[in-house]
């Protein structure tokens, strides 16, 4: 097998059951909005609430096609290619991310902001750790690929839905009208900081970067056909600095070697 970073040998390494675990958990998401009363098409991020000014369009979820896709690709080749490839904590991260997606469904069919957002952020703690704990630590070139490119997605627009349902939850909950552009502007800076620092802190993470650059472009979209010009600008702008930061990340993880794993 080739290398692909310092895979760190006191890193407990993957199991063959946790890979049929995975395996399981990354079909469960994708058959859960089939056999609920949910309806088919049903994703995190885009359940029925109020019409925000920061919700990307409704071609922008087609990206869910994508991320359930390359969750079940890696899951089998990881099974394919041997489990003790891949971190044990990156498995489990697996599981959790995947089945909180389809608890997601069931949520979202109470019609419940506040537990919607809860789940997310379930998701969006699994997702996140998946991502850091991916880079590097992989010990095949092309598993790691794979493998990047399925946590990095799903983790780059969970983040953005994370912000999304919490946004949803507040007009739910609190006085905070859908149509004020005020609040909404504070949202999208704080999930483009998001957005950067995990970029950062993954050292490019071109996966997760684009993510949450499709993400901030549909919200531009949005604001523009909306006539809603500062938010239109301030997605653009973010989209523009978190390609910047991932392109540049990604250059200085190439001539910087990785720190060892722990």
């Amino acid at each position: 097998m080739s290398g692909s970073g310092d895979t760190g040998t006191d890193v407990p390494r993957g199991t063959r059951p946790l890979a049929w675990a995975v395996l399981a958990a990354s079909v469960a998401q994708v058959v859960a909005p089939v056999v609920t009363i949910n309806g088919p098409g049903s994703s995190p991020g885009a359940g029925s609430g109020p019409d925000l000014l920061i919700t990307p369009p409704g071609w922008a979820f087609s990206i869910w096609g994508v991320i359930y896709t390359a969750a079940i690709v890696q899951a089998v080749w990881v099974l394919l290619h041997g489990a003790e490839a891949v971190p044990r904590r990156l498995q489990v991260d697996q599981v959790v991310l995947y089945l909180a997606a389809a608890v997601w469904i069931a949520v979202a069919g109470a019609d419940s902001s506040l537990g919607t957002a809860a789940v997310l952020l379930v998701m969006l703690v699994a997702a996140v750790d998946a991502v850091l704990t991916a880079r590097g630590r992989v010990t095949s070139t092309g598993l790691a690929v794979a493998t990047g490119v399925a946590v990095g997605l799903f983790g780059g627009w969970v983040t953005a839905a994370f912000y999304l349902n919490v946004s949803t939850a507040l007009v739910d909950n609190t006085g905070l009208e859908a149509d004020q552009v005020g609040w909404q502007a504070v949202v999208l800076v704080v999930a483009s900081l998001s957005l950067v620092g995990v970029t950062l802190l993954a050292r490019g993470a071109s996966a997760y970067a684009a993510a949450g650059c499709w993400a901030l472009v549909g919200v531009a979209v949005t604001g523009a056909s909306d006539g809603t010009r500062p938010v239109a600008v301030l997605a653009v702008a973010a989209a523009l600095v978190l390609a910047a930061v991932a392109l540049l990340a990604w250059w200085r993880g190439r001539t910087t070697p990785l720190a060892p794993a722990t």
